[in-house]
């Protein structure tokens, strides 16, 4: 009688063992099961370790490229296939980030009834092809990056890089750098853009600085050593200064500031540390302003120095600007909704908004932007080396089902109101459309 009432517990905990078992393999795969079958050994679905199905569209579901045993099938327009090359990924696998191995799991096509059958799954990037194609245009085979987000969502919607190449008509020489993705993977000098970093740290560290009349007579000297502007400004408040790009007013309020809270405030705008996207990351920039002497914290200010942004975390960093200092971390597929994070605080924000507006209306001349409800601010990055100045152009517009902020850089562009300006009114006009 004890044997059978050993067995018995035996056999109820070898039972409970099982089904407990079971239990986790079910929890598991309903959780995982679209991450193993995606696993590259699956050879029913992956052709020498490349995915051989799945289609990827746009965010209108317009066809971008489809996934065959033959290798990635692009689109049949030429500007298409150029401009949207960095964010699919080419067949010979140079390209870093691509969205057939990004969202494999989804081009599968896997179920938890059928597993993989079928032709394989979609998947909808956030971007707008169209707008794609008119920045990638826009850029004119130059070197930049054109950069949009849905500031409200976290999408996506344009993230353009230059120069590129038609997957389908390679060219004997590719030019330099053509497999980087500059809106996420290259980090520029930022000249006056970053002026919007400093002046949201002296409007939080500054207690009078709106009361405040500065005065500049195209040059100073901070620490020892000159910093210069393109003009003697004369008598102004900080909204003009801003508007007028002064240098000598941002150096001087980064020096006052000091190198640990401006230090701060780079950081906790993702300026200097990797950024998750969907899919992706964006590369970091630097600023080093907390071991900087008096001089170099001051040209900090300004975004000289040794400051380095990439054009996407700008953009991040004016859509939180335009959405009260709040923002979903970006995503690279549509509808997807990321983090929700506060980068600045509201007040902060609606005094930034309302500068890069002044700026607009008093610097730049809303009339060159008639169709856009514009806030934004220019920059002109020196590079050295005899070489023309980084061309910058980044902020927002409000116009009704537009909410969109944006970054632009063209390398050695010039003036940042000029080439880069005009890069982005262009692809901000065919949005709002």
């Amino acid at each position: 009688m004890r044997k059978l009432k050993y067995r018995a517990l035996i056999v109820a905990l070898f039972s409970t063992a099982v089904i407990a078992l079971l239990g986790y393999f079910g929890w598991r795969a309903f959780n995982d099961g679209a991450y193993w079958a995606s696993y590259q050994a699956n050879g029913n679905i992956y052709s020498s370790g490349k995915l051989t199905r799945g289609t990827i569209t746009d965010r209108g579901g317009k066809t971008l490229a489809s996934l065959t045993e033959n290798g990635i099938v692009y689109s049949e327009d030429p500007l298409t296939r150029a401009s949207t090359l960095h964010l699919i990924g080419d067949n010979a696998g140079n390209i870093a980030f691509g969205a057939y191995r990004q969202f494999r799991t989804d081009l599968t096509g896997w179920d938890y009834i059928h597993g993989v059958s079928g032709e394989g799954g979609s998947v909808a990037l956030s971007i707008s092809a169209e707008a794609q194609r008119e920045a990638y245009s826009a850029l004119d085979g130059r070197s930049g990056a054109v950069a949009v987000v849905d500031y409200e969502t976290g999408e996506i919607i344009v993230c353009a890089t230059s120069p590129g190449f038609d997957p389908y008509n390679l060219p004997e020489v590719l030019p330099d750098g053509a497999y980087i993705n500059r809106a996420i993977s290259a980090a520029y000098t930022p000249g006056s853009v970053f002026k919007l970093v400093t002046m949201a740290a002296a409007i939080e560290n500054i207690p009078d600085l709106y009361e405040r009349n500065f005065h500049c007579e195209g040059e100073t000297v901070i620490g020892g050593g000159k910093i210069t502007c393109a003009a003697k400004h004369g008598d102004m408040k900080i909204e003009d200064a801003m508007a007028k790009s002064c240098n000598c007013v941002f150096a001087a309020l980064a020096a006052e500031i000091g190198g640990e809270t401006m230090q701060k405030y780079a950081d906790k705008f993702g300026f200097t540390s990797k950024i998750d996207i969907t899919g992706a990351r964006i590369s970091a920039g630097r600023y080093t302003g907390k071991e900087s002497d008096d001089t170099a914290l001051a040209w900090s200010g300004v975004g000289q120095s040794d400051d380095l942004v990439v054009p996407m975390a700008l953009a991040r960093y004016c859509a939180a600007i335009a959405n009260g200092g709040e923002i979903n971390e970006l995503t690279l597929k549509k509808g997807e909704s990321g983090e929700r994070t506060r980068l600045l605080e509201k007040n902060t924000a609606e005094r930034l908004a309302e500068v890069m507006g002044y700026t607009v209306k008093h610097s730049y001349g809303e009339e060159n932007f008639p169709a856009l409800e514009l806030h934004a601010k220019s920059g002109t990055a020196e590079v050295g080396g005899g070489k023309r100045p980084n061309s910058w152009f980044c902020g927002f517009i409000e116009n009704d089902g537009a909410p969109y902020a944006f970054a632009v850089i063209i390398e050695n562009g010039g003036w940042g109101i000029g080439e880069a300006a005009d890069c982005a009114r262009n692809v901000l006009n065919i949005l709002i459309q």
